[in-house]
């Protein structure tokens, strides 16, 4: 029981007590009183009535002695009037046996009064005739004492609830520190740091209040202390100072885990940009000059080839590069014209119009399995081709990976295999370090009309360029909830989110409409969206995790820890769980900035009791390393390659 009901408990029995204590008391010196009246007026009438009697002047007129015996009990509320003579013989006699209708027979046979009896003697002159007996009737005593008892019942009843209702009031607002403290309390558990702003008065409390905000303000510290150890980590290994893009080496990581065949990524495009006689803009204009230069490209390139995955990284002092999966080498050309086109206004910004200065840019299309040696190689080749064909000038090397001539046919295949269900839904687990897992991460498998079973990338490229992406995430869906239907013991069920559900309010309303309709299954359900897309598309992807919250489903930021920027979102944010990139996972073994980087991501995430979850773990060795710096979760080929869902 809570100290606020223990206390309104004790001052409503205290009152309930004081109240019934001081009720008991009135209503017994009410009774006395009223015994005492009957016991005066019981006197009064018989000695009154015994001088009127001894008045007459015949004593053997026992008539007149009647009419005025019976005018006296007539107006008065006796039980008896007797008149007897002086050998106890009866002369006359008056009795009331009226009941008392009015008064309850409990509180009759719970209060007894004593009915008193009075005596008068009745002369002739000096000769006693008799004597008169008057008894007063106990009704009347009754009858004010119920009105009393109700009367003081009614205003008792009142002044206890005006006096509760006056205490629950006044506790509410004693004890309003006390439940902004279990707030406080709660936020705490919850890794939320809650300052209350108002003290209270009371002197106690006051001390607790600030206490309690000092503790937050501590562990508030703390948090910080760890995010922006994570951040300045996060800079010092990956991040280029004068461009603010990545650096080489997590350019190195990030391609070469999307160049991965084990990973479920589709192939994309990637571009270089080359600045020519750099070295002599620095000679001529300074190096804060051709570090401008150099922010005002990195810019520049982000703006044109952004995309929902792109990467942009300084490979050197006059290289950059950006890498966009799930692109093909026709959507870019236009950006990377514009591009080429910019770099005049680019010097003249930085009042260097004179200079001899350009770039070249090149760009070629990659596929998953294929080594970055090459494709480095290519690029090189075709940035030479660039620079033979002048100053500002792009080349595309043609590699015949481009899928950018899908026609209609592939449309058509594509949407005859969502009519036929020839999707399948393919898993792989996470695991914790006693093997027990922790999701099913889910994927999309094609089975194509030869039987052979297609990955993702195989068939995405055509389904982002017809813009069925959403589609595919609901067909997702509804096949995990098909699943979980026919399986009760089916472990939770990861599902990745693209963009497409939050551009398009519709599917987004579908999505939100399915799963409230299977609201059983949703506990047993997990969302990933790449914090890529939960950072820069907040206004959209924020209230559809809400919403999704609301729903019982559990959150995952995917592809987590190689975006560069602020991560004290997750502590508004609060997913369930974050699945580190597995760009991580191949410099985990060797690299010490990245295991530093890992580490304070892990103490990061603990303090928000987020689970941490490595990706594509391929040996013990990576296994060991992550387990070494707090990654409890593991997923990846050395547990199992993805297998059908059944």
């Amino acid at each position: 029981m809570s100290l606020n009901k223990q206390m309104i408990l004790f001052i409503t029995s205290m009152v309930i007590v004081l109240l019934l204590g001081t009720f008991t008391l009135n209503l017994n010196n009410t009774k006395q009183f009223l015994q005492e009246q009957l016991q005066s007026h019981a006197q009064d009438t018989a000695t009154s009535l015994g001088l009127s009697l001894s008045s007459i002047e015949n004593p053997e007129d026992i008539s007149s002695m009647e009419t005025m015996i019976n005018a006296v009990f007539d107006r008065g509320y006796y039980s008896h009037i007797n008149l007897i003579d002086m050998e106890n013989n009866i002369l006359y006699q008056r009795e009331n046996a009226k009941s008392m209708d009015d008064v309850p027979d409990w509180f009759i046979n719970a209060i007894e009064f004593h009915t008193p009896e009075a005596q008068a003697l009745v002369q002739a002159g000096w000769i006693p005739v008799g004597t008169i007996n008057v008894a007063s009737h106990a009704g009347y005593a009754y009858i004010e004492l119920w009105k009393a008892a109700t009367n003081l019942l009614a205003w008792f009843s009142l002044a206890a609830l005006i006096a509760i209702l006056i205490a629950i009031y006044t506790l509410q607002i004693m004890l309003k520190p006390l439940k902004d403290m279990e707030k406080q309390a709660e936020a705490i558990v919850k890794k939320e740091y809650l300052i209350q702003q108002h003290l209270p008065s009371t002197i106690e409390f006051r001390q607790v209040v600030s206490a309690m905000n000092g503790m937050v303000t501590k562990l508030k510290s703390v948090f910080e202390r760890d995010a922006n150890t994570a951040e300045k980590l996060q800079r010092m290994a990956y991040q280029d100072s004068v461009t603010q893009l990545s650096n080489r080496r997590h350019f190195e990581m990030i391609i070469d885990s999307l160049l991965d065949p084990n990973d479920d990524v589709p192939a994309g495009v990637i571009c270089l940009i080359r600045v020519n006689q750099l070295k002599e803009l620095n000679d001529q204009f300074g190096y804060l000059a051709g570090d401008k230069l150099m922010k005002s490209l990195a810019d520049e390139m982000k703006t044109r080839l952004h995309h929902e995955n792109s990467i942009f990284a300084r490979l050197n002092g006059t290289e950059l590069v950006a890498v966009l999966p799930g692109l093909v080498a026709h959507q870019i050309e236009e950006s990377a014209k514009t591009i080429c086109q910019s770099m005049p206004n680019i010097l003249k910004t930085i009042q260097a119009d004179d200079a001899s200065t350009s770039i070249s840019l090149a760009y070629t299309s990659y596929q998953p399995g294929q080594s970055r040696g090459p494709i480095m190689g290519n690029l090189d080749f075709a940035i030479e081709q660039a620079e033979k064909q002048g100053s500002n000038t792009f080349f595309y090397y043609n590699t015949n990976l481009d899928q950018s001539n899908l026609d209609s046919s592939w449309e058509q295949s594509l949407t005859q295999a969502i009519k036929d269900k020839r999707f399948l839904l393919f898993h792989q687990s996470a695991y914790d370090t006693e093997l027990k897992v922790h999701d099913q991460e889910l994927f999309i498998r094609l089975k194509d009309t030869d039987g052979t079973i297609r990955s993702a990338a195989y068939f995405m490229p055509t389904v982002e360029q017809f813009h069925k992406t959403a589609e595919i995430d609901l067909l997702v869906i509804n096949l995990a909830i098909q699943h979980l239907k026919t399986h009760p013991d089916t472990a939770l069920l990861s599902i990745n989110l693209s963009k497409a559900i939050l551009d398009n309010e519709q599917f987004h309303k579908t999505l939100i409409q399915t799963l409230a309709d299977n609201a059983k299954l949703t506990s047993r359900i997990a969302f990933e969206l790449p914090e890529r897309l939960v950072i820069e598309q907040k206004p959209k992807a924020w209230p559809l995790i809400h919403n999704l919250r609301k729903l019982g489903i559990n959150i995952g930021i995917d592809h987590f820890g190689t975006r560069l920027g602020n991560m004290r979102y997750l502590q508004d944010l609060r997913p369930d769980y974050i699945k580190l990139d597995a760009a991580f996972t191949k410099a985990i073994e060797n690299d010490e900035q990245t295991r530093n980087y890992v580490s304070s991501l892990c103490e990061l995430a603990d303090g928000l009791d987020i689970d941490v979850i490595a990706m594509t773990v391929e040996n013990e060795t990576q296994l060991k390393a992550f387990n070494e710096l707090g990654v409890r979760y593991s997923q990846g080929y050395l547990f199992g390659a993805p297998a059908a869902l059944n």
